[in-house]
């Protein structure tokens, strides 16, 4: 009878687990919802100047902060603190660093793509 007991609760343990499982997934799947895309100005400039490093095929280090091929998989409480990152590093100068433009100077953002980039970074 014990047996039993513990069988009949272990299946109810793992039937409400079960339940609660896809219940919280679709809690993730509606934050992620409401993660946004990068606008296309800002992807143009940003594929010259950020995504060699910041990407898949980029730097170790620079992934660690953040990987924008994976933006989408961000959530959107991520993808703001990832912006206000990026308003601080290129409004100071930081990104790209120095040692990257001297061997890149095509990737050197005019003051123009700065102030594209700071707008859009800056949308909380």
């Amino acid at each position: 009878m014990k047996k039993i007991t513990i069988i009949i609760a272990a299946g109810a343990f793992f039937l409400a687990g079960s339940i609660a499982n896809p219940l919280n997934a679709q809690g993730v799947q509606k934050e992620a919802d409401k993660s946004k895309p990068i606008p296309a100005a800002v992807t143009t400039i940003m594929e010259r100047t950020c995504i060699g490093c910041h990407s898949e095929d980029g730097s170790k280090l620079a992934k660690s902060h953040f990987n924008f091929t994976k933006w989408n998989e961000y959530t959107a409480e991520e993808q703001t603190s990832i912006r206000q990152d990026i308003l601080k590093m290129v409004t100071k100068g930081k990104m790209p660093p120095k040692k990257f433009l001297k061997n890149n100077p095509e990737a050197k953002p005019t003051a123009a793509e700065k102030k594209t980039i700071s707008n859009w970074a800056g949308q909380l």
